[in-house]
């Protein structure tokens, strides 16, 4: 079993680095693609190239380059343009060479024009020392090629560690704690290539601190800040419990008031049947009608009341109350056909 993981393990490695090897070998045979006119060929080798994420600021300008010269070939005028524009952001003083055809200056002259409104890509590092972290400040992207930054440091000497973060103008990545620390800082495209790289292994940017965590919520001098807490807001008048219970003892009453009419003209119908013969017919419609309107005046306060005793419950169990460390929490709960109140609080 140990050989056959370790069979698996050989054969991973090895077609990552395959994989890896074909990948840098796609912006080689783009190249050679370009030279001997096969622009068929060179398309999907620089696509693969740019996918790989592994070019730097020089090799990604190139991919660019070649781009805008195969779409431009194979009659694409708008991604040709936008190849060179994105070439031009990285390398301001890229030119075609002389005899180019006019099918691929065109694009490239508008790109051209384009580059010379908005300007080269511009970035550049700034580092805090307390706590140590280092911002990749992003001044000019006309492309919006950078989506992240990765940052490289050592800490003291030890071992390298690399963080990320995604972001476009300002990108902050904190680092750990230490006297020194040693980094260099990438601006990468969505693919992880390298858009722009500030500092390096030889000439690395350095942050000194003294080493020490500052607390959080503490000012420079080392006096902790107070933690101030805000007094509760009131509600607004609409929100108070004693305007809806109010209401409800309102729709209750005229409910009420409502229920009695009803009854009343039941006992009415009632002494109609029992003196029919004294009485016309319709006297006893009229009521049954004047019944029927009551009974549902009645259903709709009834109805209205219990849904305002409910809201009533609620802000009464949920109002503010500062001074009381038993304040209780009330919540609306679906459940199967309709819904509960759900109490809670410390008690």
């Amino acid at each position: 079993m140990r050989s056959l993981w370790g069979q698996v393990a050989i054969a991973a490695a090895l077609l990552t680095t395959l994989a890896r090897d074909a990948r840098a070998d796609a912006l080689a045979d783009a190249r050679k693609a370009v030279e001997g006119s096969d622009y068929m060929a060179a398309q999907p080798a620089l696509e693969t190239a740019l996918k790989a994420g592994t070019a730097g600021p020089a090799e990604l300008a190139e991919i660019y380059k070649l781009t805008g010269i195969v779409e431009a070939a194979l009659g694409n005028a708008g991604p040709s343009e936008k190849a060179f524009a994105k070439w031009l952001a990285l390398d301001p003083k890229g030119a075609l060479p002389e005899g180019t055809s006019p099918k691929i200056t065109r694009p490239f002259d508008a790109a051209h024009a384009q580059a010379n409104k908005s300007g080269p890509l511009e970035a550049k590092a700034e580092t805090q020392d307390t706590p140590p972290a280092v911002t990749l400040k992003v001044a000019n992207d006309p492309q919006k090629m950078i989506v992240a930054a990765k940052v490289y440091f050592i800490v003291d000497g030890k071992s390298e560690q690399t963080l990320s973060a995604d972001g476009r103008n300002e990108i902050t990545i904190e680092l750990g704690l230490g006297k020194r620390i040693d980094l260099r800082i990438h601006g990468l495209d969505r693919y992880g290539n390298r858009v722009v790289e500030l500092g390096s292994k030889d000439v690395p940017i350095v942050i000194t601190s003294s080493g020490k965590e500052t607390p959080v919520g503490s000012d420079r001098v080392g006096h902790a800040k107070p933690k101030t807490v805000e007094p509760e807001k009131p509600r607004p008048w609409y929100l108070q419990w004693w305007l809806w219970g109010g209401a409800t003892v309102a729709v209750t009453g005229v409910g009420g008031y409502f229920a009695y009419r009803t009854y009343d003209n039941m006992q009415t119908i009632e002494h109609l049947h029992a003196t029919s013969l004294d009485h016309p017919w319709s006297d006893e419609q009229s009521v049954e009608r004047s019944a029927r309107r009551n009974l549902l005046v009645t259903n709709i306060a009834a109805g209205t009341a219990g849904a305002f005793a409910i809201v009533t419950t609620i802000l009464f169990l949920t109002r503010p109350n500062p001074e009381s460390e038993s304040a209780m929490r009330a919540t609306l709960t679906p459940t199967h056909g309709g819904a509960a109140v759900v109490l809670g609080g410390h008690f």
